[in-house]
């Protein structure tokens, strides 16, 4: 066992993060130090998802109860946290269009019947629960009004203002990555049911997307394979990655107008390009605002994807 000596093992906590490609959990011990993860992958079901994902997750965690190195069982886990794909009120996952979770489903009832009535469970958006573990882990309180892209399979944006959340009245406050960004005759259709949003056209699946409809081609030049030719200078693939970034520019310049954060964070998959990522971010961003020369401080997350459960336990 590794530094057992050193963490609190009275008690645990559990962060869940729901990706479009996998589930990855968090065990933290008493004090809210990371111990260690594990993912499962991500099963997408037609029908009845929202059941099927829950019990995924519980099963994930009772089949880790029953069998670690750190003495964690069931009726040690003081909290679980989730991160989800999709918009969370009071505690209740409304949908989540990209792993069709198309209900309200009580995921807080039914994890105190499978691991403990005891059990403090939060649940909240993916990406608003990464902007809460990025603003209380890594840069604690230096910043008061930040932002988060987590630029994944999907792209997901979370805003703090002044210390607090901005999630609405229905959850979907923040959920940018479906405003409406594309509007040319082929923009294509988003898990949303509109045509063009963000999504579309940026982060993992968008930046695959963009090249391939530029060059009327097919899902053969994947997101990482974009990049990988942008940096080494060629030409179409720079193009359609300035492109996507383009797009991501004019919500931020939208996040900027309206609420003028200090950071921007860069997370997920395509954050792993670093600088020159956000690079040809700020160059697009400095074509689209005037008013002010005042421009947020662009930078990559430093959590990368652990930032979804560390946030989602911060507060338990």
């Amino acid at each position: 066992m590794k530094n057992s000596k050193k963490l609190n093992l009275k008690k645990f906590y559990i962060g869940v993060d729901v990706g479009g490609t996998t589930i990855k959990f968090g065990i933290f011990d008493g004090n809210k130090k990371f111990i260690e993860q594990f993912a499962v992958e991500t099963e997408f079901r037609e029908k009845n998802a929202e059941k099927a994902i829950a019990n995924d997750m519980l099963n994930a965690i009772e089949n880790y109860c029953d069998d670690n190195e750190y003495g964690v069982t069931k009726s040690k886990v003081a909290g679980i946290g989730y991160a989800i794909p999709g918009p969370v009120v009071n505690n209740q996952v409304l949908r989540a269009v990209n792993i069709n979770w198309k209900k309200k489903y009580d995921l807080v009832k039914e994890t105190k019947k499978r691991i403990g009535n005891k059990v403090n469970v939060r649940v909240y958006n993916d990406a608003n629960a990464a902007a809460l573990g990025e603003y209380k882990l890594t840069l604690k309180g230096k910043y008061k009004s930040i932002c988060l892209m987590t630029l994944g399979t999907a792209v997901g944006i979370g805003i703090i203002i002044n210390g607090k959340l901005i999630e609405g009245k229905s959850g979907v406050a923040g959920e940018l990555s479906h405003l409406k960004v594309d509007f040319s005759e082929n923009a294509m259709k988003c898990n949303c049911g509109n045509t063009g949003c963000l999504e579309t056209v940026t982060g993992g699946r968008g930046i695959a997307n963009v090249y391939n409809r530029m060059y009327n081609t097919d899902t053969a030049h994947g997101a990482q394979d974009v990049i990988r030719r942008a940096k080494e200078g060629e030409e179409k693939s720079l193009a359609a990655l300035e492109k996507s970034l383009d797009y991501l520019s004019m919500v931020i310049s939208i996040i900027m107008l309206v609420y003028e954060p200090e950071i921007i964070l860069i997370g997920g998959g395509v954050s792993n390009e670093g600088t020159f990522i956000t690079d040809i971010i700020m160059k697009h961003l400095k074509e689209k605002v005037f008013i002010t020369k005042t421009f947020p401080k662009i930078m990559i997350a430093k959590l990368k994807n652990k930032a979804g459960f560390y946030g989602a336990v911060s507060e338990l």
